[in-house]
Parts: structure tokens; sequence; C-alpha cells
């Protein structure tokens, strides 16, 4: 009886013992096919990271941008190239072990080129960039700097827009010096029918002649687009991003006064105001906005300030005298004053192309031309102790342009440089991508089929 007894215990033991193992099996498999999962979907992230790990060194190192090349050597973009990419990331993480899964099927979902939206993503970084390199205390400067210069600029327009008060030339002295050979208004007329580049250029200085095929140019060639539903980045842009913008241009292109050695043209941020085919024409474009600029502040300058109205009044009562404008002439004063504020502005203009600085608000220490002799007053030197420099005035120039003018001409320039490096000749912004969605389908050790959905970019986490 004992022995039968103990028989009886082994055999129950031993079939508790087999459901257990039978548990054991199975949650030993599930464990395994959930772990298998998990290391697809962590494949994938790293395949994306790896994959976005390959941005485009120059565009990095020189300009702060991150942006991943996907022509790989070439102008276009290359799906096929991606996806292998992203595969040979992700294989290594995905075969090993008793959880080894394998890739079925990978297929891109969408993704975002640099250049559609008007250089959108490439504005972001920009804006970015600056924001971080600034920092705080930075940005409340540059931000109160520009919105004290805007607000002296309304008012200056406002001076402007109210015009000067015509006085009665009967009881004026005329000014000594005005005759046939020299007036004012005829000095004026020539500068203008002649051109007035060679009087706001310095001597010394040289003009580029660079010229570009403008044609071949971001903002002038049918661009790539992206593909897809791309989730947003989360950038809104705001009124001051044209500031962070500009500020950017000014840092990472060439100037007429800070050229940059070897770049597709010398005057780069002239090429951004004007968007010309070569270095003179931007230049003169610049040159013109700039004495546009300048004139605000100089005809406000006239109209407000008593001794300059008074030269005014005895300039109109000499010509009136020599018989070249009638007595009683309309908009005399008026006329003088404009052809006087721009004869001003062309010394502005040099001062500035000289390396100098012009105060934004005129005095009369810092007026320099005289009405009675215009053409002299065109050699004389400049004040340059104080007041804007030439990359300030072009601060507000630039501030005034579009962002979306801004970025496209920006890049164009970028384009055009990094075209000038030896192995990166077919570089274009177009088939650059910051942001990729793709769908993987994969494996799992005991045949399943999983399918993953995953989103990285630049300036956005995974989703």
């Amino acid at each position: 009886m004992p022995l039968k007894a103990k028989g009886s215990m082994t055999a129950a033991m031993c079939l508790l013992m087999l459901v257990i193992l039978s548990l054991l099996a199975a949650c030993i498999q599930s464990a395994r096919v959930s772990a298998a999962r998990v290391k697809a979907v962590n494949a994938a992230d790293t395949g994306l990271y790896s994959l976005f790990s390959e941005y485009h060194p120059v565009l990095l190192e020189t300009y702060g941008l991150f942006f991943l090349d996907a022509g790989y050597g070439t102008e276009r973009i290359s799906q096929a190239q991606l996806i292998e990419q992203l595969e040979a990331y992700m294989e290594p993480a995905l075969a090993s072990g008793l959880t080894a899964c394998r890739i079925q099927a990978c297929a891109l979902d969408g993704y975002r080129t640099a250049a559609e939206e008007s250089g959108k993503a490439v504005r972001s970084q920009m804006v970015r960039y600056m924001k971080q390199n600034l920092g705080n205390l930075g940005l409340e400067a540059l931000l109160e700097n520009y919105n004290r210069e805007k607000d002296g600029i309304e008012k200056q327009e406002a001076v402007k827009e109210q015009g000067i008060q015509e006085e009665d030339l009967s009881q004026t002295v005329p000014m000594e010096g005005i005759s046939e050979k020299n007036n004012p208004l005829e000095i004026v007329k020539s500068i203008k029918e002649h051109g007035f580049l060679g009087l706001a250029v310095p001597a010394d200085a040289q003009i580029s002649e660079k010229t570009g095929d403008v044609t071949g140019y971001l903002s002038r060639r049918e661009i790539q687009q992206g593909q897809g539903e791309i989730p947003g980045s989360g950038y809104q842009e705001s009124i001051s991003d044209r500031l962070f913008l500009a500020e950017y241009i000014l840092e990472k292109l060439g100037c007429f006064t800070q050229i940059r050695e070897e770049t597709a043209l010398d005057y780069q941020v002239e090429y951004i105001l004007g968007g010309k085919d070569s270095d003179r024409d931007n230049l003169q474009s610049t040159v013109n906005q700039l004495i546009a600029l300048r004139e605000v502040s100089n005809l406000a300058f006239l109209y407000t300030d008593s001794q300059k109205r008074a030269e005014l009044k005895a300039c109109a009562a000499a010509l009136s005298i020599v018989a070249l404008i009638p007595q009683g002439m309309e908009l005399v004063q008026a006329v003088l004053a404009a052809g006087w504020a721009y004869v001003e502005s062309v010394c502005d203009v040099r001062t500035l192309l000289s390396g100098g600085k012009v105060p934004l608000t005129k005095d009369a220490y810092s007026w320099k031309t005289q009405l009675s002799r215009l053409s002299g007053s065109l050699e004389e030197g400049q004040n340059t102790d104080s007041g804007l420099d030439y990359q300030a005035h072009l601060r507000l120039l630039l501030a005034a342009k579009s962002p979306q003018t801004l970025t496209v001409r920006c890049m164009d320039m970028i384009e055009q440089d990094v075209r000038s490096i030896s192995g990166y000749e077919s570089f274009s912004f177009d088939s650059c991508i910051d942001a990729l969605s793709v769908e993987i389908r994969f494996q799992g050790p005991e045949k399943q089929i999983w399918s993953a959905q995953r989103f990285y970019g630049y300036t956005m986490t995974k989703s």
C-alpha cells in the first residue's frame, strides 16, 4: 500500500509539471513576440535617426542649417536611395537573437523639401539660429533698436507728407552765386540723367563686374515639391521674423563693404535686395533704395529747420531774378528742397559705401551739402563718427522686404556658393528634405506581420 500511494503522487506531479511547462513555454513565446515587436519599432526609430544623421555638412558648418540631401549627389530627390539607406540602418538592429525580425516592405508616406512654401522650413531654421545665437538680451536689444529706428522713419515720413510751406519771395534777399551755370535744379537733373552710381561709390573703390545666370537660381526655376501629409513643425511666423532673417543674412552673406571670398556674386546682400543678375546692377538697385530711404530723413530736416528753409527761399528768389524760374511759380521751394535732399542723400550713400556712418535723423552738424554749390558738395568728406553704418541701413531695407523674398533669394546665394565647392556641384535646395514620414511592414519571428508608421524631422519630434 505505501508503494502504491507513492506512485500515484509521482503521476500527479508529472501532470502538474506538464501544465506548468506548457504555461511557461507560452509565456516565453509571448515575451519573445512582444520583444520582437518592440525591437521592430526601435529599429524603425534607429533607422530614421541614422538616416537624418547624414545631414549636409556644408549647410550645417557654414550656415547653421540642418537638411538631408535626398539627391545624394544629384539634382533630383531619389526616393529609392532614401528607402535603401533607411533599410540598411534598420537591418542590423533587427537580425539578432531569438527575437530576430525582417523588413517585409518599406514605403515613403511623405516628405517635405527645403524649397517648398517659399523655403518655410529654411526660414524656420534661420530664425531659430539667430534667436539661439543672440540670446534673450541680444534679441531685446535688436528689437529695441529696430523699433526706435522704425519710429524715427515713420515720424520723418509724416513730416515729408505735410510738405513745405511756400513763402513770399518778394521781400527775400537772393542767394549769391546762383546763375544759369550754377542752377541747383539743373545740377540735380544732370546727376539723375547721367547716373549717380559713380558719384555714390568712393573714388578708390572698384565695382565688381561678376554676373550670374539667374535663370538657374532656385527663385527662378521650377522646384521639386514634397509629397504626402507632413505634421506641422509648430513654427508660427511673426512680424519680428523679418528682422531675424535680416540679421541672419548680414551675418552669413557678403555685401559691398564686407565681401566674402569665393562667392558666386560679391554683393550677395545687394542681390537679395535687387534680384538682378550682376553685382553692378544689384549695387545700383541698392543705392537707389538707400537714396530713397535717406531722402525721407533729409527732406524732414529741410522742412523743419528754419535756417534751411531760409536758404531755400533765398535760392528760389535768385532763380526768379535770373529768369530761370518765373516769379511766383508754385511749389518752387518744394522742388528745390527735393533736389537738395536728393544730393544730400547721394553724399550720405557715398559715406556709407566708404565705411562711414550717417545719422538716421539729420541735424545742422551732420548736414554737409550746400545749396549754392551742389556739384562741389559731392566731393567733400563726411563725418563717420556717429550714426548708422552701411550694414545698419541694409538691415532697414531688408526688414522692409517680405520674409518669402528674403528666404528664397538667400537660398539662391547659399545654393550657388555650395555648388562652387568640389564634390557639391549638383547641390540643390529643392532636393534637400527636413522631415520624412514612412510606413514599414515587419515580419516577426513567428511570421507575424506588423505595420509601423514613423515620422521624423530636424525641427520636430517623432510621432
